[in-house]
């Protein structure tokens, strides 16, 4: 499923902010996916190009994403 990685090989990259994750999509894939609703967010939750996420619902989505073969990298 993911073949446009960025050139490391990863997909979204992931920041705890402490009260908020960041993922951002770095990957043509990962862009798609937000685009098409893989990831179900609202357009508040956009700051900066990233998704900001909900600790307590963080590891659900990152571990979903990556069933659905996506790479994720933490900063």
């Amino acid at each position: 499923m993911v073949a446009n990685t960025a050139k490391d090989g990863t997909d979204f990259l992931v920041a705890n902010l402490g009260s908020m994750v960041a993922l951002t999509p770095i990957s043509a894939d990962a862009a798609k996916a937000c685009d098409v609703g893989v990831i179900d967010y609202e357009e508040w939750q956009v700051i900066g190009g990233s998704i900001m996420v909900d600790p307590r619902m963080a590891s659900d989505l990152l571990t979903n994403l990556q069933r659905q073969g996506f790479t994720i990298t933490e900063e």
